[in-house]
């Protein structure tokens, strides 16, 4: 069984590198991007079985990331699970994505880990067996 292989697209340096210790930490291949343009060239490259993304990000927004994925026909059925603060300055985006592919930032790391494996058909969260419980800022 191959490693699940998550891009994690986000602008923030501290909450890039939560989600990237965390997904690393649960068996996970993940490349991480600072931005949205460098999100789609590493999906370009090597396609992800999921993608994380931030919405609100300088110069390449999420939204705009979501039209360009979704416009690609090699990456349009790669699923995202957007993580953001702002989920209310996209109206509809909950009922575009699913209630489930979208996460207010803060959020809770069990329910994120869980809702990462059952994307990717990868390993259950060790946090539930472990009792490891947390809210990112």
């Amino acid at each position: 069984m191959s490693v699940p292989h998550v891009l994690v697209v986000e602008d923030d340096p501290s909450v890039r590198g939560l989600l990237q210790t965390l997904l690393a930490a649960e068996g996970y291949d993940v490349a991480v991007a600072s931005d949205g343009l460098a999100g789609l060239v590493k999906a370009s490259s090597r396609r992800p079985e999921l993608i994380l993304l931030d919405l609100m990000m300088p110069d390449l927004g999420g939204i705009r990331v979501l039209e360009e994925l979704r416009g690609d026909p090699a990456l349009a059925d790669v699923p995202v699970i957007v993580v953001t603060g702002k989920v209310e300055a996209v109206p509809g985006l909950q009922e575009v994505l699913g209630e489930d592919s979208v996460f207010a930032k803060p959020f809770g790391v069990a329910e994120l880990l869980a809702r990462v494996a059952a994307v990717t058909g990868g390993p259950p969260p060790r946090s539930e067996l472990d009792g490891r419980e947390g809210q990112p800022q």
